[in-house]
């Protein structure tokens, strides 16, 4: 099956695989990349985290094959919510310790806690968003590696899949060329897999955090994707390292070479 879905090119190999208890979980195949190349399907998963799938999630997991997993929550999430499952599965699992998100303990939790406003909760998103691309650069430099070495199926994930995540899949798709609007497409696809149950969820947890229930406008921003998000992590990099391709090359080892050998194994 093959349709037309913006710029992504859809064929359902695994019958289109999403999970009900994780609903951020997707494959990033499918885009358009470079030389009119498209991303190959069954390559590269993205996701929220996973922690017991049961029936149905377990068979689309199965059916995925992932081999290497990339864990980019902080050490006290992991340790909250260890990667059991995929340690048990025998995958690779390696984790990094990425704190640059309000759920994982630290000074995030602290300006929480000052101050819960829409104002200072979008000011402290952006601050997050500019931190994040040399937070999550060892794991890309190991995804970098693996990838053009030939890995299995791969899965980069944190806790909710949006952040961490969605910053390292931006950088990850724009190495293989895919345009920036299509990269920001899928992105923004993160606020539409948010269900009410996580938004339930989220009230909690985030009223936890700073110590009082937050407004409807903060938690909003708080759980879901925007594109000005995004473009704090671009201009970032674009303002201290001259743009994402001098970062990569700097900070993730991203070579010509390398490149190339990525685009060949994961391009159709």
């Amino acid at each position: 099956m093959r349709t037309q879905f913006g710029q992504r090119v859809m064929e359902f190999p695994l019958s289109s695989p999403s999970l009900r208890r994780a609903p951020n979980f997707r494959d990033v195949g499918g885009l358009s990349a470079a030389d009119g190349k498209v991303i190959r399907f069954g390559r590269l998963f993205r996701s929220d985290m996973i922690s017991r799938p049961q029936d149905d999630d377990l068979e689309t997991l199965k059916r995925c094959g992932i081999g290497l997993v990339l864990d980019l929550r902080s050490s006290s999430e992991s340790g909250a919510t260890p990667n059991s499952f995929w340690v048990g599965q025998g995958a690779e699992v390696i984790a990094f310790d990425v704190g640059t998100d309000v759920r994982a303990r630290g000074s995030f939790w602290e300006q929480l806690r000052e101050d819960g406003s829409p104002q200072r909760v979008l000011a402290l998103m952006h601050r997050i968003y500019r931190s994040i691309p040399l937070a999550v650069a060892p794991a890309l430099t190991i995804l970098f590696n693996r990838l053009a070495d030939g890995a299995p199926p791969a899965l980069l994930h944190c806790s909710a899949g949006k952040d961490r995540t969605g910053v390292a899949v931006a950088l990850l798709l724009h190495a293989l060329g895919v345009p920036r609007d299509a990269i920001e497409t899928d992105y923004l696809e993160t606020s539409s897999r948010i269900t009410r149950r996580l938004v339930t969820n989220a009230r909690k947890m985030f009223a936890e955090i700073a110590g009082a229930p937050l407004s409807d406008e903060s938690l909003q921003l708080l759980t879901h994707v925007r594109a000005d998000y995004l473009e704090q992590a671009y201009s970032r990099l674009e303002r201290k390292f001259g743009g994402i391709d001098e970062f990569l090359a700097i900070h993730a080892g991203l070579d010509s070479g390398k490149r190339k050998a990525m685009r060949d194994r994961l391009l159709m």
